[in-house]
């Protein structure tokens, strides 16, 4: 909502009137959250490029670990332009060695680096949420995206609201 205040403003006259009618009775609160994922990117192009090569380079490892010496040297600063380069080198090697580039899970790790080299060579950016942070929903689930808390009365009307991207 673009006017945060006027929500606050709503919330608090109806729960006044809600006391002044005798609808609340109650002084308990019930405070309820929910995660709400970003529709962004977590990453910048240089990370989701590097993540992307990560993935690639696991899965030609896991099929043939001799493959090591054949591939570029990887990019260890966080300049885009040699992250590109190392991204189409790597590219390159793995499409000289057909056998190793029809491997299913190979296959599909080199589609998912060329589909983001490509978007990244279109856009230069990924969207990227400035406010959205990675939450845990559990010790082993987690999300990018926001938590949202209501409260509410014991007679199911909500008291107060809260959306919170930067978690701690």
């Amino acid at each position: 909502m673009k006017d945060k205040d006027l929500l606050n403003l709503l919330i608090g006259n109806t729960v006044a009137i809600a006391i002044e009618k005798g609808i609340i009775k109650s002084k308990t609160i019930i405070v309820d959250a929910t995660h709400t994922v970003s529709r962004s990117n977590p990453y910048s192009p240089v990370e989701i490029l590097k993540l992307r090569s990560k993935q690639l380079r696991k899965s030609l490892y896991d099929a043939d670990d001799t493959i090591k010496d054949s591939l570029p040297a990887k990019n260890e600063d966080d300049n885009m332009e040699h992250e590109l380069d190392y991204t189409r080198g790597l590219l390159e090697a793995v499409a000289c060695n057909q056998a190793l580039s029809n491997v299913p899970k190979i296959k599909e790790r080199l589609n998912m680096l060329k589909e983001t080299l490509a978007d990244i060579e279109d856009h230069y950016t990924t969207s990227k949420d400035e406010d959205a942070r990675v939450g845990h929903k559990s010790e082993d689930s987690s999300f990018f995206g926001y938590k949202t808390h209501i409260a509410m009365s014991d007679e199911r009307i909500i008291t107060g609201y809260g959306n919170f991207g930067r978690q701690g």
